[in-house]
């Protein structure tokens, strides 16, 4: 008899040792019955009656496809239902709802009635329709302050109180109270705070942080901003204490709600105070049926043992226990390999030899990208690091090897957004946020700037209306780059050679590149804005539309697969900031191949990173390296690699 689903009608958590006896038969289960279970369990779970339901998914275990049957469900049930969907992870709402757009079982009322949105996004939606609050009311279609911008602004805060020590009175300080809705009391923070959302009102301008904070507040002063009945959550545990406080003033009492995460799988915690406790109070909170999808369908045989194993060993005592298992006993894909390399030269040579042993299907994947037939990358290059510093000058041929299979979708250079502000400010030179910019590139000193902002607004002016010397050079200059970019005779090299005698250009050959792609005109200009704030959201968690190869961080990869995964700077020093749960994501990324990359001496590194001791032998195969002719030698197990690793670093001191 085959084990029963994993749904907990009574809202009560699956106990310690049901789990490990569930466990043992479905692993003891034949392939074929291991995907008859997946799919019956799968289907169980969406067709259920419960209105509030949790389903803790590991990674690759089918969430996405049930999302869609539990709102066909649920359309079953009520066809005027409306529905939101929500994610932190951009990626897994596009594909979802390009999932929604194509089905043909749902009408085109009913998918009009499908909301699928990043929290962020919808925050925005929110906070527009109310105009901001009551206590700080916004003009129409503010803008967002990204990435950059945020400690440019937050400057101009600490600049109302000079004496105040910058080194304690971080942005970042400020951005956790409000990610954790809990605001320091002191008098010094609170006129920061005052300070800070004041200066938000004249720039007509909100962060991602505190544009959750104006929504919860909108949706307090007037409920009638909900819309939806039945809601899916879907990566609850990178969500974090105002998103949860938000959510549940959206949700109010739903018709239909389903919840899915996994504690195991924060990644957002130092980013955006992401917190685990809250997928784990929910879990033990009776009012919510609980259910388990135990299968990985995405991850090789080896890869999802070996990261199973791996959580396995790191898990905490009050992690929700889950059952994690391949889909198939076995398969014809290899074992993880575990690759030691002499130095970040040598690494990078492995990587551009994967390539091009694969570059036939490299090519294949990105003509596909390109014509929307699929949405993953071939290949992932996860690193520890951004700027992948650790490799020093090898560091290059890693962009280079990147860049030959990038599509035409990427971020413009900040070349191109500088010069996008100054025609900007022609058309709407009343838009302070954008003056600001100006006024930042046009390298106008802080005190100066602030003696500008202060005067403007304590007079009820825009910065534009100001009669000084700083604002009338800058609206001049402002004009003579927009002369010249709307001159139809000029050639773009001539264009930018005389936008240069004006402006700082860095970047001449990708400027040339970015405005042949999109011409900055008066049609494009409040298009392109809006894309800048897009690109703006995607700085916060990195997550893009896939090209064919594409090298990100760790962090970075949640919601992305790829056939192949190389991770590199797994070294004792690079991979140190690097947490348990972002490793065990990063390896889940891969569908078919998972190489782990040590580059000795990268970064100071003198041996492998510490997770190599919770890796299992059983899934692994360990190999060295060689640049001078390509080649990889295999050893039998973890410790002859280990003293390989050992033999390599004396030998690099001695010489």
């Amino acid at each position: 008899m085959a084990p029963r689903h994993l749904i907990n009608d009574d809202g009560a958590p699956f106990e310690s040792p049901e789990i490990q006896t569930l466990c043992d038969e479905l692993d003891a289960l034949d392939d074929d019955r291991r995907t008859e279970y997946r799919n019956q369990n799968a289907s169980a779970i969406a067709q259920h009656s419960a209105a509030k339901l949790l389903i803790v998914s590991g990674p690759g275990t089918g969430k996405s496809h049930l999302f869609l049957e539990r709102i066909k469900q649920w359309y079953q049930q009520n066809p005027n239902a409306r529905v939101f969907v929500t994610s932190f992870v951009r990626k897994l709402v596009a594909d979802l709802q390009n999932d929604i757009d194509t089905d043909t079982d749902l009408s085109t009322e009913q998918k009009r009635n499908i909301t699928v949105s990043t929290l962020h996004k919808f925050a925005r939606r929110i906070v527009e329709r109310n105009h901001g609050t009551s206590e700080w009311r916004f003009q129409r279609f503010f803008r967002i302050i990204g990435q950059f911008w945020k400690e440019v602004v937050w400057e101009d805060v600490l600049a109302f109180y000079p004496l105040l020590d910058k080194n304690e009175y971080l942005w970042k300080k400020s951005e956790e109270q409000l990610h954790n809705s809990i605001f320091e009391q002191s008098e010094e923070w609170r006129n920061l705070k005052r300070v800070y959302f004041k200066l938000c009102k004249y720039f007509n301008a909100t962060g991602f942080a505190d544009l959750i904070t104006r929504a919860i507040d909108a949706l307090i002063e007037n409920p009638d901003l909900r819309e939806s009945d039945h809601f899916i959550v879907d990566e609850y545990q990178d969500f974090n204490s105002a998103e949860d406080t938000l959510i549940n003033l959206l949700v109010g009492e739903p018709n239909g709600m389903l919840v899915v995460g996994d504690d195991e799988q924060v990644l957002y915690d130092k980013l955006k105070s992401g917190k685990p406790t809250l997928i784990r109070t929910r879990y033990r909170d009776v009012n919510f049926a609980k259910a388990m999808l135990p299968f990985c369908g995405r991850s090789s045989f080896h890869i999802t043992k070996t990261a199973g194993h791996f959580i396995q060993q790191n898990r905490v005592a009050e992690c929700i226990e889950k059952i994690y298992l391949p889909i198939k006993t076995a398969d014809i894909h290899p074992k993880v390999q575990v690759i030691a390399c002499a130095r970040a030269q040598t690494a990078v040579d492995y990587i551009e030899k994967f390539v091009n042993e694969n570059k036939t299907a490299i090519d294949e994947r990105k003509n596909s990208l390109e014509a929307g037939q699929e949405k993953d990358a071939f290949l992932l290059i996860l690193t520890p690091a951004k700027e992948v510093n650790f490799y020093s000058k090898a560091k290059e041929t890693v962009v280079r090897i990147v860049a030959e299979y990038q599509t035409d979708n990427r971020k413009f250079s900040e070349d191109y957004y500088k010069i996008l502000s100054y025609c900007s400010l022609v058309n709407n030179p009343q838009n302070n946020f954008t003056f600001r910019k100006v006024l930042y590139y046009e390298e106008i000193p802080e005190a100066k700037v602030h003696e500008l902002i202060v005067r403007a607004m304590r007079n009820g002016q825009n910065l534009c209306d100001l009669d000084a010397e700083e604002i009338q050079y800058a609206m001049q200059k402002c004009n003579e780059i927009k002369i010249i970019l709307d001159n139809e005779d000029g050639r773009i090299e001539k264009k930018i050679d005389e936008i240069a005698r004006h402006i700082t250009i860095n970047d001449k050959d990708k400027l040339k590149k970015d405005i042949a792609r999109k011409s900055i005109n008066n049609e494009e200009i409040a298009r392109l804005e809006h894309e800048e704030e897009e690109e703006a959201e995607l700085e916060e968690i990195e997550v893009k539309k896939m090209s064919a190869v594409e090298l990100m961080t760790i962090v970075g990869s949640k919601g992305l697969s790829a056939d192949h995964v190389i991770i590199i700077g797994f070294e004792n020093v690079n991979m140190n900031y690097v947490t348990i749960n972002a490793f065990y994501v990063a390896m889940t990324r891969a569908r078919q191949t998972l190489h782990i990359l040590t580059a000795l001496r990268s970064g100071g590194a003198r041996e492998a990173h510490a997770f190599l001791e919770q890796l299992p032998d059983d899934h692994i195969e360990y190999y060295s390296y060689t640049k001078s002719n390509h080649t990889k030698t295999r050893y039998r197990n973890k410790s002859e690699f280990k003293n390989y690793m050992i033999r390599l670093n004396n030998f690099a001191r001695r010489n």
